[in-house]
């Protein structure tokens, strides 16, 4: 595979439609994959509209091969020593290609290069049976270094998406410690 070249969409990219819908249909067909069962049956997890608004406000990278977009995730900071990445979504025709691994490093360096010291992440997960999509994420988080930081309840934190939850669900927050050294 040739080499994916990935980076910050810049803010006036959330005018080109045809990306942002690109990006969303990503969004959702990933998460529609990874996150079966878990909400009611049309629920999407992004709109056009949010995607367009984290590409305006600098928060979205993509990953391409050969000029497609094929990956993204959306990198922001949350306080001030700490990033986090979300909405990692990679093309189902390109997974299994590192593309994930990719995203994340490019985010955590991205952080890391704004001195930042944590990296974040939440993964969705139900309360009332192990989802194999979830067991994976949650051991692939801990083989790349993070770890367990707290849970949450999705619905206190989330009350207006909790209403889509076709079971309940928690959230676990993960961090890792992001060094000085290159990543």
């Amino acid at each position: 595979m040739q080499p994916i070249e990935i980076q910050m969409l810049p803010c006036n990219a959330s005018t080109n439609s045809v990306n942002m819908e690109h990006i969303t249909n990503i969004v959702n067909r990933s998460f529609a994959a990874s996150e079966e069962g878990i909400w009611m049956n049309g629920a999407d997890r992004t709109t056009v509209k949010k995607i367009a608004e984290f590409t305006n406000s600098g928060e979205i990278a993509v990953a391409r091969f050969k000029g497609r977009i094929v990956g993204c995730v959306r990198v922001q900071r949350i306080d001030e020593g700490t990033g986090e990445f979300g909405m990692l979504a990679v093309d189902g025709a390109y997974q299994r290609n590192g593309i994930a691994r990719e995203l994340v490093r490019f985010a955590e360096q991205k952080c890391q290069n704004e001195y930042l010291r944590k990296m974040q992440l939440e993964l969705l997960i139900p309360c009332e049976f192990s989802h194999p999509s979830k067991v994976f994420l949650e051991n692939w988080y801990h083989r790349i270094g993070y770890h367990r930081v707290y849970e949450e309840s999705f619905d206190a934190s989330y009350p207006r998406l909790a209403r889509m939850l076709a079971v309940p669900c928690k959230f676990i927050v993960f961090q890792k410690r992001l060094s000085k050294r290159a990543l």
